[in-house]
């Protein structure tokens, strides 16, 4: 007697746009840091682009009220300046944020460079081998100073000003995508399929870019992510000492309005002066963290199958088929049919 074979339903949720949404969805917090980063930089944009649609006062323009608390027409109060704190807050916002992504984008290119080559070609005794110990002795060297300080006495020898401190946190930075990305090209370069097209022909450099990099780039996307605001931190920090940018002036930014705001004011009298640029780096930081894990339960696969299965819909229970055979119905019911003997059967 034949069997039916039932096979699984494909459904349409396999896009990979619907997975990256169930797996949102299933995360409720990797959901909010996607929506928020996705507001903070529609917002920068259009901050950028035509600041008058959001921002009611100049950098420098008077209100007319000095150290005013919150309100309707003020929502971070105004300053001993009488400057609009939700104006400068606003205005800073494109520049920092575009400090984080941008020190954080070319550090993961040089770094992720460095660490393509370092780990790829470390064959002891060959000129690649030097190579990878010579990149990997100087990421040591800079990896043994804070990369605070390190900045630090870097913008010292540059000088103040935005582009400095932007290059001087850039040459603290691309040691640890060294790192990261040597550690994973070593775990990947000896994997089965590396060593069967590698058999098979395939070029050391179609090798490296074609399947090397691309396994690689899961995680390095996930660290850039939760790197930007490390970035933002530290750029901040740096501003906060004064060697960055000056408040007020034409471009604001959050460091240099805490620093300005602690010293002019006292906070315990007007602490919204100082809250609102604390506020806005809190709010840029967590949102890309929140952003940074939803990536990692995305791109990691046996996460996403999980998140995958949790959040989809159950199938449908299958029924019997109105021209299945009537044994396999009452097969179904737990009934063993009974078969009548056939009376000109022979003994």
């Amino acid at each position: 007697m034949a069997t039916a074979t039932s096979s699984a339903p494909v459904r349409r949720g396999d896009h990979p746009i619907v997975v990256f949404w169930r797996v949102l969805r299933a995360n409720p917090l990797s959901l909010f840091g996607f929506l928020l980063v996705a507001l903070i930089c529609i917002v920068a944009l259009i901050v950028a682009v035509a600041p008058h649609v959001l921002v009611p006062y100049g950098p420098e323009q008077e209100t007319g009220l000095f150290n005013a608390p919150p309100s309707w027409a003020h929502p971070f109060g105004t300053d001993g300046l009488s400057f609009d704190v939700y104006s400068n807050v606003m205005r800073a916002l494109p520049l920092d944020l575009g400090l984080g992504v941008g020190i954080a984008g070319v550090s993961l290119v040089i770094g992720g460079a460095l660490g393509l080559i370092a780990g790829f070609y470390d064959t002891p005794g060959t000129l690649g081998g030097y190579t990878s110990v010579s990149i990997m002795r100087v990421t040591d060297v800079f990896l043994s100073f804070p990369s605070l300080i390190l900045a630090l006495a870097i913008t010292r020898v540059l000088g103040p000003g935005i582009l400095n401190v932007a290059i001087a946190v850039i040459i603290t930075w691309w040691p640890y995508y060294v790192r990261l990305v040597r550690g994973e090209v070593l775990a990947v370069k000896h994997l089965p399929y590396v060593t069967a097209a590698r058999a098979a022909g395939v070029t050391e450099n179609r090798i490296l870019l074609r399947h090397v990099l691309r396994n690689v780039t899961e995680p390095l996307v996930v660290y850039f992510t939760l790197d930007i605001g490390t970035v933002l931190v530290t750029y901040s920090t740096i501003a906060y000492i004064g060697v960055a940018s000056k408040y007020p002036g034409p471009q604001p930014e959050w460091g240099a309005m805490l620093a300005f705001y602690q010293g002019s004011a006292p906070i315990s009298s007007y602490p919204w002066l100082v809250l609102a640029p604390g506020l806005a780096v809190f709010v840029t930081v967590i949102a890309f963290s929140l952003l940074g894990d939803g990536l990692r339960d995305i791109l990691d696969p046996r996460t996403r199958r999980a998140f995958v299965r949790g959040a989809a819909p159950e199938p449908p229970a299958e029924r019997p088929t109105p021209d299945a055979p009537a044994a396999e119905a009452e097969s179904d019911r737990g009934e063993v049919p009974v078969v009548a003997p056939d009376p000109g059967a022979v003994a």
